[in-house]
């Protein structure tokens, strides 16, 4: 059996084609296609293609997706497609994408060769709209097959430049800027091409294609060394040279990832006070900014984090813009007297610094979440070219009753960045104030739960929060649109083995605020214990690019992701990220080693978890893993027992 996902979908078995299903049962098959031999949740699938539909209907609407699956696949349905009373899995078929992806990444001629050929369009090009989930995901994978296509296709373009191979380059060259238009690397060298072969003319044209095409998306003028490239054309065309020597390769420049869509950097809000402790209202303005952005999913949001660390080491904002790979940054002011607060907001260009829009609050403290709101709404109209409805109802979290609790949420938010014990412990307290003060506000409450399920977790090798689940539903219930409060209940869901309840948590946390790169990385914690490795994989790495200052504890999840799929020294080379090491990075290097056949390694690491931990066992450590497949933690477990470790 063949499946073609790339450019329209196709469907042949034994070599003949067949009858495709409908759209939704397409989606099913697009879907397991680009996770080959795994086993997808039903749940996952419901998700994504019936989100709108009780869990009856969305089960019933699977059954007969699969039905047509089967119709459409004959005879070779049998072997190929395997459902399960909890989970799909497609096997044994040829997979367009996979062969792509493989030689793409092969780097050679014959690789890229083959890379070239077998893409023949997007990914299930021409499929309209099938479910707002499932299109977020489709998207996401074309985007991550057309990098890959870029990369392949930008090797290929430095080996003709080597070769002198003008008219492969200028072939190569046009394909890659019809995939992203805005590299200006990509304009020269085809400029350079041009030149070569004596079409000064041609050259200037492309000049001119890039100055439009920066102007209208970015607003800035092309890079100097550019503007010097054109001149010396230019001087060529007017004194009757022929050609032009060709151009040594120019070396790589850093790739700086420019989202297509909007991209803004909210960065902490300067409070005018001569109390320097109250740096984190500023912070706080600032996330909770962030978080209003985010909702829509139509910006592409830096997470706080980065953009606190970006501005804090003093650079101008055309940097910040470039470092973290945002096309605006908004800043602002926050002077509070008496019960009044002033909030002054800025959105600037990043490109050139030019200010784009500015606008100054006048409030009661108790209004300080209409601010935010006001703020959010107005920032994301201009960017994104559509003001929101002045009398639409408020989507961010319920405002507490006055500003105590709310001032505690920001000091224990501030807390929490540092990740260290000390740290979640002072938050934990503050949180806990919070939510003494103002019972019925319902974000302390997530975040309460949220770090005494790390304190007890990562700390304490304790997975017993049943006195926590109560405190993540009150959460939920105070404020079912808080990311943070799904989140810790899919976490608290996740610990108690409720495998499909901590994934519906999960993804609704995902929904209310695709752009937190916390929520992603704990999802794909979830995802690397249900046996959905790979995936997990693609959401840290969505974090890490959402947060490029991120904690580097991210890299212990993405390790983890890679133990359990038994890539063990790609896993080891992540752990070497996190610093400092716990205990458990030490442990499971020790196992990465060990299966490896390094036992000297595994031994030193093993020495060095019963010196931090001289508690340590097996037995008490394993517990503490919430792997939804027996079979897969067992196979964990043996990798540690390999290392050595008692």
């Amino acid at each position: 059996m063949s499946l073609r996902l790339l450019g329209p979908l196709a469907v042949s078995v034994d070599g003949a084609a067949r009858p495709l299903p409908g759209r939704k049962a397409q989606a099913v098959l697009v879907y397991l296609a680009r996770r080959p031999g795994e086993e997808v949740a039903r749940e996952t699938l419901c998700g994504l293609l019936w989100g709108d539909s009780d869990e009856a209907q969305a089960r019933a609407s699977l059954r007969q997706a699969l039905v047509g699956l089967r119709k459409c696949l004959g005879a070779a349905a049998g072997a190929a497609l395997e459902a399960g009373a909890g989970a799909v899995r497609l096997a044994g078929a040829s997979v367009d994408c996979a062969a792509f992806e493989a030689a793409g990444r092969a780097g050679d001629r014959a690789g890229l060769d083959a890379a070239e050929a077998l893409c023949r369009g997007d990914l299930w090009e021409g499929a309209g709209p099938v479910a707002p989930e499932f299109d977020r995901w489709l998207e996401a994978e074309r985007a991550a097959l057309r990098a890959l296509l870029a990369a392949a296709l930008t090797r290929r373009m430095r080996l003709e430049q080597a070769d002198g191979a003008q008219e492969a380059l200028i072939a190569t060259a046009t394909r890659l800027l019809a995939l992203d238009p805005l590299q200006e690397n990509v304009h020269r060298r085809l400029m350079q091409a041009y030149a070569a072969q004596g079409r000064h003319d041609a050259a200037l044209r492309q000049f001119e294609l890039l100055r439009q095409v920066l102007a209208d998306d970015l607003g800035v003028e092309p890079e100097p060394v550019t503007v010097d490239l054109m001149r010396e054309i230019r001087r060529a065309r007017q004194a009757g040279a022929q050609a032009m020597p060709a151009a040594e390769p120019e070396p790589s420049p850093r790739p700086v990832s420019v989202p297509r869509r909007p991209s803004v950097a909210v960065l902490p809000f300067e409070v005018l006070s001569d109390d320097r402790e109250a740096s984190y209202f500023g912070e706080g303005v600032a996330e909770d900014i962030t978080i209003e952005l985010s909702r829509g999913g139509e910006t592409m949001v830096v997470a706080p984090r980065s953009a606190r660390r970006a501005a804090g080491e003093g650079v101008p904002l055309a940097e910040i813009g470039r470092r973290l790979g945002v096309r605006f940054c908004l800043t602002g002011t926050v002077r509070a007297a008496g019960d009044r607060v002033r909030v002054a907001a800025h959105l600037i260009r990043a490109a050139d610094e030019a200010e784009l829009w500015a606008e100054r609050y006048d409030r009661d403290l108790s209004d300080i979440f209409a601010i935010q709101t006001d703020i959010a709404r107005t920032v994301s109209g201009t960017v994104v070219g559509r003001i929101h409805s002045a009398d639409a109802p408020g989507s961010g979290a319920a405002a507490p009753g006055g500003l105590a609790a709310y001032d505690l949420v920001l000091r224990g938010i501030s807390r929490m960045h540092s990740y260290t014990e000390a740290g979640f412990a002072e938050a934990e307290e503050s949180f806990a104030q919070a939510v003494r003060a103002e019972p019925d506000y319902g974000r302390p409450h997530g975040l309460l739960a949220l770090t005494r399920l790390y304190l007890r977790w990562y700390y304490r090798m304790d997975s017993d929060v049943e006195d926590i689940l109560p405190l993540a539903q009150r959460a939920v219930a105070l404020d079912g649109g808080d990311a943070k409060s799904q989140c810790a209940l899919g976490m608290v869901q996740l610990l108690r083995r409720r495998h499909a309840r901590a994934g519906n948590a999960f993804e609704t946390a995902v929904r209310l605020n695709r752009n937190d790169d916390l929520i992603l990385t704990e999802y794909a914690r979830y995802l690397m214990y249900c046996d959905r490795g790979e995936e997990g994989i693609r959401r840290v790495r969505e974090a890490m690019r959402l947060n490029p200052y991120h904690p580097n504890w991210y890299w212990n999840i993405y390790g983890r992701c890679l133990h359990v799929l038994g890539r063990y020294d790609e896993a080891i080379a992540a752990f070497e990220h996190v610093e400092p090491r716990g205990f458990w990075v030490d442990a499971y290097m020790a196992a990465c080693h060990a299966m490896q056949g390094r036992g000297d390694e595994a031994a030193r690491l093993c020495g060095l978890v019963m010196k931090a931990r001289p508690d340590f066992t097996l037995e008490r450590f394993g517990a503490i893993f919430p792997h939804e497949n027996p079979a897969t933690r067992a196979a964990f477990y043996e990798t540690l027992r390999a290392a050595g470790l008692p």
